[in-house]
């Protein structure tokens, strides 16, 4: 009792305090709880007296953890009974009586230290709860301050980020798998997560650190393409698409998780698993490809850092896809009936990635006289940063050929150059990496010139890759220490235009001498709502060969060449006009010395320049509710021998949209179709890891066509698709790489959900 009166006697003085005065009122007023006081009230409710202040913030809310509840109640029931229905005069009368009670039931010290501390830290903690998390950041443009969620990537090299808009409709995450987000189409073995290349040339990247992780990376992400995040509130994203009501034979299963969340209104965590895998549509070709990451950044006033974890697992049994066409194209066989090349092979590839690119801002406006008035980041300032990275890539491939497996053998060409009849070929990398950097800016952000950059990098690599000498040495690793520099110029006029160059070059090492010089520029028009925006990029390189690419001893490959440096200029431009959903694209590329892997899959090096010519449209029409997305793409090579493309391939999806609770959910119920004109698709090598050209024949020009229903419920984009519907009315033809088929006939189910506080 004696706790109880103490807290209620708090909350009284609390309340004059905050007024100056005790309440007046007439004699015959009454004297409502409400209007003791303008800015400071009392509560009762069924947990007892809650202080509320100016904002209704709650000062304390843990007075029952001081005393009973039955013990509170009645108090509370009986005091402000009294307290709403007295005159003045009685009022002073019961607050009279009331004090002389406190007096005489006055706790301990202790208990009274007690209470302080949890008024004092409810209080804390509601002002904190209630406080609003303003990003304040010379990184991005002050409009974006109060923007709900951003997302972007970042450069090493210079820590500067490249916004990205973060989309949840139902059009965007149409398409599962990520090769197809970016292209018309693309070459891989038929199955979510395995081994892949664009179809468009000019969408290509190879992987320079560890070639043989270059046709999984699509589905993957390295420092700079991660996606860091900086939320208002919590950010979590469930995505799931697959085929779960099919056997388990059949299976796919493709997982997207995300959670991202402040802590600070500068400093972000994120946590994200993907998963893309299937059994596949043959034998041998379980596929299972995980991404686990930890992401996390900071964008202060002076201060920018990202931070990253990256590891990657690819899990793959090989089958080097089927023995003869005859039984996709002329047949009605299972899938799971069709004889293929190897019957025991599989490939394991592990990376681990970690990195930190942070910088720090130093204002140098000493001479101005209004330089307290400068906003964060304006005026001259100074950029240090630091860059470090350390990465392990390993690939293991392994197989079982007996003597008297004909397919098989016949697949590697007889070749068996360590064993005879089973294969553990394994290549490693190990990756340090560290640089450091400058960057000016003289003017302002948004100045014609507003950064110059310049930078030192110290690279340090270890090789692994077989060689007879093992045996004798136990073990052939290679190491290299590389150093390069590298630099570069921005800046932009408002929204009209902005430009940029950069270079590098490798100063000593392994790529002494090579180098990467490019420019951008870009230009946008207001004529229309979102404007008219024209890009142009210029670029050339000149490049040494991996040395994986040089020297290969596999059981299945053995070579050792005296490969030249590569060379290849590109001049792309494109054309974006958001308000007709339209995007041109055009790229011309000549490369000397170019590689490639030949019928036999083994490297060779053109003697010829190969020239390239690339035109990309998409254009998204609508009449009414009818919609037709096109993608349409047209390319020549100069020499299909050394590249093979195909002339014309095209990416339809056409659709009726329509509501079906208005502002609630909208459906779309339609096909999507892919078709490509005829050239030599390339083939694939499980043991090296890469594709090669094959001259023995023309696939192309049949439709793969899926129809679908995708309904856009809020936020959550709800899917069922049903693949490959013109199966049996055309020829079985529908190869992703050669001897490789795509998905048959099967009903698949997807849902995207993201989950955040408006």
């Amino acid at each position: 009792m004696r706790k109880v009166l103490l807290i209620t006697a708090v909350l009284l003085a609390t309340v004059f305090a905050a007024e100056g005065r005790r309440p007046r009122f007439s004699r015959t007023e009454r004297a409502p709880l409400e209007i003791i006081s303008d800015t400071v009230i009392y509560k009762v409710d069924s947990l007892g007296a809650i202080l509320m202040g100016p904002d209704s913030l709650p000062l304390m809310d843990t007075v029952a953890t001081y005393a009973l509840r039955e013990q509170l109640d009645t108090l509370s029931r009986y005091f402000w009974s009294h307290i709403d229905t007295v005159t003045l005069a009685d009022y002073d009368t019961l607050m009279a009586e009331y004090n002389d009670s406190i007096v005489n039931n006055l706790p301990g010290k202790q208990e009274f230290r007690k209470i302080r501390r949890a008024i004092k830290k409810a209080y804390r903690d509601s002002v904190i709860e209630n406080t609003p998390r303003i990003l304040e950041t010379f990184v991005i443009p002050d409009s974006l301050y109060y923007e709900r969620s951003l997302r972007w990537t970042h450069d090493q090299g210079t820590n500067r980020i490249r916004l990205e808009k973060i989309d949840t409709t139902s059009n965007y995450h149409f398409y599962d798998l990520p090769i197809y987000k970016n292209d018309a189409d693309a070459i891989y073995l038929g199955t979510a997560g395995s081994a892949s290349m664009q179809t468009n040339y000019f969408n290509r990247r190879d992987y320079d650190i560890a070639p043989f992780f270059t046709p999984y990376m699509m589905y993957s992400y390295d420092p700079e393409s991660m996606p860091m995040y900086n939320t208002k509130s919590p950010y979590t994203v469930l995505s799931f698409w697959g085929n779960p009501f099919a056997e388990t034979t059949r299976e796919e299963s493709d997982i997207n998780l995300l959670s991202s969340q402040n802590i600070t209104p500068g400093l972000n965590l994120s946590l994200a698993y993907q998963r893309y895998g299937s059994t596949g549509m043959l034998i041998n070709e379980r596929t299972d490809d995980r991404t686990f990451s930890i992401g996390s950044n900071y964008l202060g006033k002076r201060y920018e850092m990202h931070f990253g974890y990256l590891g990657q697992n690819v899990n793959r049994t090989e089958n080097g896809g089927i023995i003869d066409p005859f039984w996709v194209c002329d047949t009605i066989v299972d899938g799971k009936a069709i004889e293929v090349n190897l019957k025991s092979a599989s490939t394991t590839l592990r990376r681990r990635t970690l990195f930190l690119t942070h910088s720090l801002a130093v204002p140098m406006n000493f001479f101005r006289k209004n330089r307290d008035s400068l906003e964060v980041g304006q005026g001259t300032v100074v950029y240090l940063g630091h860059s470090f990275e350390l990465s392990r890539y390993t690939k293991l491939y392994t197989d079982e050929i007996g003597e008297t497996d004909t397919y098989g053998r016949t697949f590697y060409r007889d070749q068996f150059n360590i064993f005879k009849n089973a294969s553990h070929d394994s290549l490693a990398v190990r990756r340090l990496e560290n640089k450091v950097f400058m960057s000016l800016q003289p003017f302002a952000p948004d100045a014609i010139v507003s950064k110059i950059h310049a930078g030192l990098g110290v690279q340090m690599l270890r090789l692994y890759c077989f060689d007879p000498s093992d045996f004798v040495t136990g073990g052939s690793i290679a190491n290299q220490f590389n150093t390069y520099v590298y630099g570069g110029v921005e800046g932009m006029l408002k929204k009209y235009f902005a430009w940029d160059a950069s270079g590098k070059l490798n100063t000593t090492g392994y790529y002494a001498g090579d180098f990467n010089l490019q420019g951008n520029i870009k230009l946008s028009f207001y004529p229309i709502r979102d404007g008219i925006h024209i890009t142009g990029h210029i670029e050339s390189a000149l490049k040494t060969p991996h040395p994986f690419q040089k020297n290969v001893y596999f059981n299945h490959h053995v070579w050792d060449k005296d490969l030249s440096r590569t060379t290849e200029s590109r001049i792309t431009g494109s054309l974006s006009i958001p308000r007709l959903n339209l995007t041109a694209f055009v790229g011309y590329a000549l490369m000397t010395n170019m590689l490639y892997y030949d019928e036999n899959a083994e490297i060779t090096q053109s003697q010829d320049p190969v020239q390239v010519l690339s035109a990309y449209v998409t254009e998204n029409l609508k009449l009414g509710p009818f919609h037709m997305d096109n993608r349409v793409l047209y390319q020549v090579s100069g020499n299909q021998q050394v590249l093979p493309l195909p002339k014309l391939t095209l990416n339809l999806r056409y659709y009726f949209q329509f509501p079906v609770v208005k502002n609630v959910m909208e459906m779309q119920i339609g096909a999507n179709g892919i078709m490509y004109s005829k050239y030599y698709l390339p083939a694939y090598e499980p043991d090296l890891g890469v594709f090669y050209n094959q001259n023995i024949k023309q696939w192309g020009r049949n439709p793969y066509v899926d129809a679908f229903v995708n309904i856009q419920w809020k936020r959550a984009c709800l899917y069922v698709k049903y693949c490959n519907v013109l199966h049996s009315l055309t020829r079985g033809d529908y190869f992703s790489a050669y001897n490789y088929i795509r998905p048959t006939r099967c009903l698949k189910f997807g849902i995207y959900w993201p989950f955040y506080v408006e």
